[in-house]
């Protein structure tokens, strides 16, 4: 069981505490807080983090709330690297190709199990696409995912701050090489279909890219770009992404699975990833 210390320890270097501003009475305001809004809630957002601040934060984390501890090496960050399904889209992609072949609710549920951290990755990847086998490459070209709320936003500031994205994805090349052009991400990866003709085959063409393969894609883009991971930001929202978020300095969960909670350094519950700008946000001076 990961406590409030461990996650504590794994600390190194002053610290930005951002908190929901409900969770903070008034004595414990720090004096150089500044406040802010982000998908409708109050936040507060403090630059030199003591010690009870950063236990406040941590706590709220795996309470389930919206809060964050960043270490000042990673305000600034060398990448940022991003899961797809549920994260950078809105949807689970399997789930939107199953609900074109009509077979909706039998994908969905073993989803829902695999990204809790109920089912084994690869088998339920297996599993989803044997009941896939068939369906046709048109009813595939033609989903549209919907892009998460303040991705764009996101994406316009890394480019603005010259921070290069990478998509890793549990999901296939057909829909994440769209988005990772749309969206301007300097390198992805992702699953690929077999192929029967124009239709499934109902299984992985090559290695299934699971949570030990966003891990190794992640050390390899860091070799390849010369890029400190422990300066580096993972953000995802399932059970598979843990691995790759260790192997990072700082870990986000976008509307995170409750078995990623005591692993955050950011727990986003908000929907919105401009949160991210907002804890990224330049440090101000500190008080003398």
């Amino acid at each position: 069981m990961v406590t409030v210390s461990d996650q504590q320890s794994r600390l190194d270097g002053p610290c930005r505490v951002v908190l929901e501003s409900h969770l903070l009475s008034k004595s414990s305001t720090p004096a150089d807080d500044v406040s802010f809004i982000c998908a409708g809630k109050n936040f507060s957002r403090h630059d030199y983090a003591d010690q009870n601040a950063i236990k406040m934060a941590f706590e709220a984390i795996n309470l389930g709330f919206s809060a964050a501890v960043i270490p000042h090496t990673i305000i600034n960050p060398q990448a940022l690297f991003f899961d797809m399904d549920a994260t950078v889209i809105a949807e689970e992609s399997l789930v939107e190709i199953a609900n074109a072949a009509g077979k909706k609710r039998e994908v969905e549920e073993i989803t829902a199990a695999a990204m809790a951290g109920g089912l084994d990755f690869k088998e339920s990847l297996r599993a989803r696409l044997v009941i896939l086998r068939g369906t046709d490459r048109s009813q595939i070209l033609n989903i549209k995912p919907s892009i998460s709320k303040g991705m764009t936003e996101l994406s316009t500031w890394c480019h603005q701050q010259r921070i290069p994205m990478f998509l890793i994805s549990g999901g296939f090349v057909d829909l994440a090489g769209p988005i990772a052009m749309q969206l301007g991400f300097k390198d992805f990866r992702a699953n690929r279909f077999a192929w029967d003709g124009d239709r499934l085959a109902g299984h992985v063409e090559g290695p299934i890219i699971d949570a030990e393969g966003k891990r190794a894609a992640v050390s390899q883009w860091c070799q390849v770009h010369n890029l400190d991971p422990k300066r580096c930001i993972a953000v995802g929202d399932g059970a598979n992404d843990k691995l790759m978020m260790d192997f990072c300095g700082v870990a986000v969960g976008f509307s995170p699975k409750k078995v990623l909670w005591p692993f955050l350094h950011l727990a986003n519950h908000t929907g919105d990833h401009r949160l991210i700008l907002e804890v990224l946000a330049p440090l101000r001076a500190a008080h003398i």
